[in-house]
């Protein structure tokens, strides 16, 4: 997004997308990691209270479905996951645009046991929308996703 040919426009855009790509990469810290608990807290930091979170299921025997969680029904629905397994979600490419105090960020990403292994085990699209309040303060009001298994 391009913003009116002004200095301070020009400022602002590049400090609003460093921040919003700070979201993006604090959302992919606290779900990457060994298997154990994850610090929820530096979730909560990024992802507003009244997120929604939309992950696509897939069956064997029906179509893809989209799953609606809140913040807490994601962490719930993911925790036994993680507790068990290392998982580490690696951003391997993204697209932020902004406007006014909306944005959308296209961030694609590797799923791998260990960040150092040479293929993942799967690859996902995180489709996120990110608002920023009369505070100024940039969240993660949405995010869509769904993963290509390997």
């Amino acid at each position: 997004m391009t913003y009116p040919d002004t200095e301070q426009n020009a400022d602002r855009e590049t400090t609003d997308e460093r921040l919003v790509r700070h979201l993006v990469a604090e959302m992919y810290a606290t779900v990457s990691g060994p298997a154990g608990p994850r610090d929820w807290a530096r979730d909560r930091e990024v992802l507003h209270p009244d997120c929604r979170l939309m992950r696509v299921r897939r069956t064997e025997s029906g179509p893809p479905q989209v799953e609606v969680l809140t913040l807490d029904g994601f962490i719930e629905a993911v925790t036994p996951l993680l507790d068990s397994t290392d998982l580490y979600e690696i951003e391997t490419s993204s697209e932020v645009r902004l406007f006014g105090a909306v944005g959308h960020v296209w961030s694609t990403y590797d799923g791998k046991s260990s960040p150092d292994d040479a293929e993942p085990n799967f690859r996902g699209v995180n489709s996120i929308q990110v608002a920023r309040d009369p505070d100024g303060r940039w969240w993660i009001r949405s995010m869509l996703w769904d993963n290509e298994y390997t």
